[in-house]
């Protein structure tokens, strides 16, 4: 049985190749798996959608971690003016 390389998560470069298809419909499928332009990024690559949703639930991790910190030093701040 063959083992099938597993698609890049990213590509660069691809505005002036026969991709560049993906600028009219936002994304297109690779390889048998679909990407995304991202936008958000300097270079615009094109992105697997496992991938976005990944890199957008850590930064959700991250961002509930650092509103939690936030709150508990206002509430040691508080105590410690009381």
């Amino acid at each position: 049985m063959k083992i099938k390389p597993e698609p890049p998560e990213r590509i660069y470069g691809w505005l002036d190749s026969q991709l560049s298809v993906a600028r009219h419909y936002g994304g297109l499928k690779y390889q048998g798996v679909d990407y995304q332009i991202d936008y958000l990024s300097a270079d615009e690559p094109l992105v697997r959608v496992d991938v976005l949703a990944r890199e957008a639930k850590a930064r959700k991790e991250r961002a509930a971690h650092l509103n939690a910190e936030a709150k508990r030093l206002n509430m040691l701040a508080q105590r410690d003016l009381i």
